[in-house]
């Protein structure tokens, strides 16, 4: 700085003092600026060709005149480079409108450059390449206090790249831009001043700018502006407001503008703008920024089925069309039994032959009975002795696919009580457009070796159109047979009747008396039948009589009084009895007549029992009676009266009477057939719009 010359009295104060600055006449030594010059002679910084002997005006920072200096380092020839290391030891120092960049040398073989990368916010992930750097320091020349991040990685001579030296970024920003009202030159040449310096605030609170009078040319680290021949330089960002807007540049050099909100892009949604195309990004904590959108032309208009349309201009691309219905019939009368969908095509969008950027295209509409199924059911069952049956269907239109679906069950005995032959069933497709010959198509087989009905399907894929439709079922026999395990048998049955039963139990002598009673039916067998089952029914009234009477004492040695007692047991149906006892109520003999005995009575008691052992025509257990024996009226001897009576009268007896024989062996075949139902795949039919009016959009670039 000592060529600079002495500034006039005339220079204002503040601009004196700031340039004394920079020239080492006042302040510290450390404020002192640096030329470009010096450093070359210092072997700090080579010169670039002789672009230091240019005229300042052709240069526009330190890097277009400088390039660092790189000591030598001795090459070890290897067979290849080592892996890189990752680097380490970033440092960032913030100068007028700069930030340096220092980071330790690499020592590992074949090196070859270092990587700096680059964000305004503490990401990796949204870093940009700003420099490759042959040595281990970088000057990045932001021309703004903007704080940045900065990351390092090396690359060796084989292109390999090494890791960065941390995840978080190091930061720097460069000094602050230099107060207004102390910016005044002072120099003998100068007529005027090449700006002005003007107060738009007051006295209390100044606010200075500075008014540019003619051409300022700066020569050395101190940068005024960053711009270049009225453009920003690679890398370099202008920030506007409070941060949410910024003209820069991108790592593939294009110019672009993003708008976002106060404090950058951090942690805010922002617009980009760049190369004529607006796109949108949404910010996420956990997924940082996310690429929300780009805006797109979209054209849209309404045309006639068939008509052609033309997009206007000016689309770079085919764009994409999309349609919509307008006033489009999407019911047709004509067809009430069938599905009905409405489909909208286009053809592809052509180039316009005469309007560049301008695309055409025609819509299409059309009704149509959709594609879609339907099952009829057949219904048709045949069950004789016939190996074979055809059936058909006639007249089903628009099919494209049919599947019948049958069932077949069949079998024929040998001879013997069990024995079957073995057999086979075949289910056969037909079919004939109209008024052709039937044509076989598809079949499907079934081995039969039990007494079971079997599913059979067959399909057929055909040309949509209108058809007849015919399934034939057969059956035959093949080798070998089974036994169905079981004889089989025919059944009958009969109704019986059988003799009421009426019987009186009374005893007439000294000891008590009991009797069994069975009652039997007329079962006559039918000839050559056995009985499995004998179902009984019957209706049964009992008449009970009791009495005290006396015992004589000539005869058991002394007087005692007897009590009547009667004791009927029934059966219960279960292979039990159930029973009816009476008994006199007193304990004293009334010799007054009959008085003194006790009548019970019990009407229509109903009977039931199944016997599937026996089968004799006899009721199982039979009916039991117990009465009390018989004594004197008076004390003394006298003819002995009966203490206890019992009548029983069973009455309504019916019986079911169930036979069997084995069915008599036929040799013939029986079979069954059945065709269930068809399914239908019905394609679709168009039905013509030719009035429909179709509302389109087109969108693209």
């Amino acid at each position: 700085m000592a060529k600079f010359p002495a500034l006039p009295a005339t220079v204002d104060r503040y601009v004196r003092e700031f340039l004394n600055r920079l020239a080492g006449r006042s302040g510290n030594a450390g404020d002192k600026a640096v030329l470009h010059s010096e450093l070359a002679e210092l072997g700090l910084a080579n010169e670039i060709g002789q672009r230091l002997s240019l005229p300042a005006t052709a240069v526009g920072s330190i890097t277009d005149t400088l390039e660092p200096a790189v000591p030598s380092v001795p090459v070890i020839e290897t067979d290849r480079p080592d892996s890189p290391t990752n680097a380490s030891g970033l440092a960032a120092t913030g100068i007028f409108g700069a930030v340096i960049l220092e980071w330790e040398a690499p020592a590992y073989n074949g090196h070859n450059h270092t990587e700096v990368w680059r964000a305004q916010v503490d990401d990796r992930e949204q870093a940009s390449l700003v420099h490759e750097s042959n040595g281990s320091r970088y000057t990045d020349v932001t021309g703004n206090t903007t704080l940045h991040y900065y990351w390092v990685r090396h690359v060796n001579s084989g292109a390999q790249v090494g890791g960065f030296n941390a995840l978080a970024g190091t930061p720097g920003q460069g000094t602050a831009i230099i107060n207004l009202a102390d910016l005044l030159l002072e120099s003998p040449e100068l007529s005027e001043q090449p700006f002005s310096v003007r107060n738009v605030g007051t006295d209390e609170a100044p606010e200075y700018v500075l008014i540019f009078n003619g051409y300022l040319a700066v020569n050395g680290p101190v940068n005024i502006s960053q711009l270049k021949s009225g453009e920003l330089q690679n890398g370099t960002a202008l920030t506007v407001g409070r941060g949410s807007i910024e003209l820069s540049t991108g790592t593939d050099g294009f110019g672009q503008m993003v708008i976002t909100g106060s404090g950058g892009i951090a942690n805010n949604d922002y617009l980009l703008l760049k190369e004529g195309r607006i796109e949108s990004f949404i910010y996420s904590e956990t997924a940082g920024h996310i690429r929300y959108k780009e805006v797109r032309r979209t054209e849209s208009g309404v045309a006639t089925n068939g008509q052609e349309v033309v997009i206007p201009a000016y689309f770079k691309a085919m764009p994409t069309v999309n349609l919509y219905p307008r006033d489009i019939t999407v019911y047709n009368a004509d067809y009430p039994d069938q599905s009905q969908r409405l489909e909208m095509d286009h053809s592809i969008p052509q180039p316009h032959p005469s309007i560049e950027g301008a695309w055409v295209f025609i819509p299409y509409a059309r009704l149509l009975l959709a594609d879609g199924t339907k099952t009829d059911a057949s219904g048709k069952t045949y069950l004789g002795s016939s190996n074979s049956r055809w059936w058909a269907v006639y007249n089903t239109d628009q099919v494209k696919k049919v599947t019948v679906n049958c069932r077949v069950a069949s079998h024929r005995s040998t001879g013997e009580s069990t024995g079957y032959q073995n057999r086979k069933a075949t289910l056969t497709l037909e079919y004939r457009p109209d008024g052709s010959d039937w044509i076989t198509s598809e079949s499907t087989s079934v081995d039969i070796n039990e007494f079971e009905t079997h599913v059979l399907q067959v399909s057929k894929t055909l040309t949509q159109a209108n058809y007849d439709i015919a399934v034939s079922l057969t059956t035959e026999d093949r080798e070998g047979t089974f036994t169905s395990g079981s004889i089989d048998y025919e059944y009958d049955q009969r109704g019986k009747l059988g003799t009421a039963l009426d019987v009186t139990l009374s005893p007439e002598g000294t000891s008590a008396q009991s009797a069994t009673y069975d009652i039997t039916i007329n079962n006559h067998e039918l000839s050559g039948w056995e009985i499995t089952r004998i179902e009984y029914t019957a209706t049964v009234d009992i008449n009970i009589v009791v009495k005290n009477l006396f015992f004589s004492s000539s005869l058991y040695g002394s007087n005692g009084l007897i009590k009547g007692r009667v004791r009927v047991k029934l059966p219960d149906g279960a292979g039990g009895h159930q029973t009816y006892e009476e008994t006199t109520h007193h304990d004293q003999v009334l010799t007054d007549g009959d008085l003194n005995q006790r009548i019970v009575e019990y009407k229509n008691i109903f009977l039931s029992w199944a016997d599937t052992t026996y089968l004799d025509g006899r009721i199982h257990p039979p009916i039991e009676v117990w009465c009390e024996r018989a004594g004197h009226r008076y004390i003394g001897i006298e003819g002995l009266k009966p203490s206890s009576v019992a009548n029983i009268y069973v009455r309504s007896i019916r019986a079911t009477v169930y036979y069997r024989r084995p069915r008599s062996i036929s040799t013939s075949p029986v079979n069954t057939f059945y065709w269930d139902s068809t399914s239908y795949d019905l394609g679709a039919t168009d039905v013509s719009l030719t009035d429909a009016i179709i509302h389109w959009t087109a969108t693209g670039e």
